[in-house]
């Protein structure tokens, strides 16, 4: 291995490119940044973005502190504190308005691009210097902008920020780069013999940054883990001539950026990767690796020509070698090629070493069954491409022209270049903006069942029901979510049995699915709708059976079992409801009515004032208590009930009749004849009522 090593000298921050890095080259990102997103504030929720947001309850409120930073398992941003709590911070400020969850985004996106800029700067510099590539000095720092802005522009970054739940990248990258910058910035400290105190101190600082920021990345998204061999690998690159070196010098910073692994271990068990029943689907590790030969190979047609990009590219599927060897072999070939470059030349080499390792944990043998690709999570590898063609054409630039022709030529096709990315990036933006087009570029370029199930919610919302059935009834045989969907759609449109068949079909080959016990509530009230109280039945008895503490199911239980002739067994439900939730008003209102309807009419009375005293508007438990105290002639006790009934029924007839039932029995004729009289001009219809005014003396 080579053993030259490249010296840092403290003098490169003051150099004449200071006030472009530090004031010019900032504002143009965040412009260039700001301009190509403007169109990217607007848009639906995706996918996970449900999970993340809506259903999230832990972001509801910063405090306590500890619940953001412990959301529930099962969520996109569990194991990932800081994300939850960028998205608490933005339902603080907008509940869960999306444009303010964009502005983040984007802004996140933008703070990543000025830390690439500046790793990137320092990264050039030591090349240029170093001599180990045909970069002049006055070269490094436009090279490293140029890097940078097209990176923050390209449109394979584009669903960082239009998917809400993907800021777990886009921070993830963030603090990996400020990492990376801080690390380098120490480096020109830690790479010198005896530097001075104060710049000892500087050192000192930015190891600490460096630290922080390992941490915070790990806190993001775990994919965060590769930030110590990064580290080391460009000390090694461009800073020390052996690992030993490097080790000696900067042994306490590595162990410091190792220590985010510690984090990591906390929050493994929270992660569908390694929790009980993480993931719905499996797939093995061979399949999901044999995969990640094309995948990476489309995403690097991706990054060189970024047309036809696909939001969701799908579950992966049983393949075998023989389906994808030469996209492996490829592969293979290129990890060869960079093994090779940095053993000769490892200034070179890193990008290699940078783009497999970042790629790495989502794309080789730890699987994701639920999705076989994602242009997301070439946010960072992006990078090494961009910066290996970017050398590529600095020197072959350097090579073919003068100093001035050079530079001349070289921003013109710097300006060409993002431009068009630009524009493209802004086009990708406006198929984020609804949400039936982003889902019909899907179904265009890579068809799958989830695509025809989003798409048909989308549809969904745009009142188009006709096509978004007939896009369920296509993904429902591979999604158990889309023959939910499809279910439910069903029972809207009054196919009871459709819905009936759908819903069986769905319990039977999906009882373990995440929306199992809706589904089988949904199935059980449209059995009985059709007069299978049996069969609705045996749907509670397995909600209850898989979720005993689950009140609503117990409520449903008593309900059918009520309807079967099964009293006994209705008042056990009802009453273990209410041991589970005390103030659970149907399992009062229904068990008062049951008890009134077996004649214990003392426990009715009692059950349904419980009720009352709960929601004092509950008119069916009112309209009881009024008739049970008619039959016990308790008339004092059923004037008031009777008032009370009529307080929040005024146009309630029998109300009325009651009440003069209730005073007449008291001898107070006057104001009985008023009642009754109320109750016939509200109900002409009402014979009662007219007999009873005619019995008056």
């Amino acid at each position: 291995m080579a053993s030259r090593r490249v010296r840092a000298q403290p003098s490169l921050e003051a150099r004449a490119d200071v006030p472009f890095s530090r004031r010019i080259a900032p504002v143009l990102l965040v412009c260039a940044c700001a301009v190509v997103y403007a169109n990217a504030l607007r848009g639906p929720r995706l996918l996970d973005d449900q999970r993340a947001l809506v259903e999230n309850m832990s972001i509801r409120q910063l405090s306590p502190l500890s619940g953001v930073l412990h959301p529930p398992r099962q969520m996109p941003v569990t194991g990932r504190p800081l994300v939850n709590l960028s998205f608490a911070l933005n339902y603080a400020l907008g509940e869960l308005k999306v444009e303010g969850y964009r502005v983040w985004n984007i802004g996140v996106h933008a703070l990543a691009g000025f830390a690439l800029f500046g790793f990137l700067r320092l990264t050039f510099l030591r090349l240029a210097e170093g001599g180990a590539v045909g970069l002049p000095s006055a070269g490094a720092v436009p090279l490293a902008f140029v890097c940078a802005l097209i990176w923050v522009v390209h449109p394979l970054n584009s669903e960082t920020v239009n998917y809400l739940t993907q800021r777990t990248e886009s921070m993830m990258g963030l603090f990996v780069l400020l990492t990376l910058y801080a690390s380098a910035r120490a480096a020109q400290v830690d790479s010198q013999a005896r530097p001075s105190a104060r710049v000892a101190r500087s050192g000192r600082t930015w190891r600490v940054v460096a630290v922080l920021a390992a941490v915070a990345g790990v806190a993001c998204k775990e994919t965060a883990l590769t930030i110590p061999l990064l580290v080391v690998a460009w000390d090694r690159a461009f800073a020390f001539s052996s690992l030993r070196a490097a080790w000696q010098r900067r042994r306490g910073l590595y162990l410091g950026c190792a220590a985010s692994w510690v984090l990591f271990l906390y929050f493994a068990r929270e992660l569908p990767f390694f929790a009980p029943g993480g993931f719905e689907r499996e797939i093995s590790r061979w399949s999901y690796f044999l995969h990640q030969g094309p995948t990476i190979l489309h995403y690097l047609r991706l990054a060189f020509w970024p047309r036809h990009l696909i939001f969701d590219y799908g579950a992966p599927e049983p393949i075998t070698l023989a389906e994808v060897w030469p996209e492996v072999a490829t592969i293979a070939a290129l990890l060869g090629l960079t093994v090779v470059a940095w053993w000769r030349r490892p200034t070179l080499g890193y990008w290699g070493v940078w783009f497999f390792v970042t790629l790495a944990p989502a794309s080789s043998f730890i699987p994701i069954p639920t999705e076989v690709g994602a242009e997301r999570r070439m946010y960072l590898p992006l990078v090494a491409v961009i910066v290996i063609v970017g050398l590529a054409c600095a020197t072959l630039l350097g090579r073919l022209t003068s100093d001035r022709v050079r530079r001349r030529v070289s921003w013109a096709l710097a300006a060409v270049l993002v431009v068009v990315l630009g524009a493209t990036t802004m086009a990708r933006n406006r198929d984020y903006a609804d949400g039936v087009r982003i889902w019909q570029t899907v179904l265009e370029r890579r068809p799958h069942p989830r695509a025809h199930e989003h798409l048909a919610m989308s549809l969904r919302d745009a009142n188009r029901i006709d096509e978004s059935m007939a896009h369920l009834a296509i993904a429902a045989p591979g999604s158990p979510n889309a023959l939910h969907a499809l279910a439910s759609a069903r029972l809207e449109r009054g196919d009871r049995a459709g819905a009936i068949a759908d819903y069986r079909e769905f319990v039977t080959r999906h009882p373990d699915n995440r929306h199992i016990i809706e589904a089988r509530e949904a199935f059980a009230a449209a059995l009985l709708e059709t007069g299978d109280v049996a069969g609705a039945v045996e749907q509670y008895r397995a909600i209850v059976t898989k979720n005993p503490a689950y009140a609503r199911g117990r409520v449903g239980l008593a309900g059918a079992l009520s309807r079967a002739g099964d009293v006994a067994g209705a008042k056990t439900e009802y009453r273990e409801a209410l041991r589970i939730q005390p103030q659970n008003l149907a399992a009062l209102i229904n068990l008062g009515l049951v008890e009134a309807a077996s004649g214990e009419t003392d426990k009715a009375l009692e059950t349904l004032r419980k009720a009352l005293t709960l929601q004092p508007a509950a008119l069916t438990a009112r309209r009881r208590v009024v008739s049970l105290l008619l039959e016990r002639k308790q008339f004092p006790e059923l004037e008031a009930e009777a008032r009370a009934l009529i307080q929040y029924a005024p146009s309630d007839s029998d109300a009325h009749n009651v009440l003069g039932i209730a005073l007449a029995s008291q001898a107070r004729y006057a104001p009985a004849k008023e009642a009754f009289a109320e109750a016939v001009r509200l109900d002409p219809s009402n014979t009662v009522a007219h007999q009873n005014l005619g019995r008056l003396p």
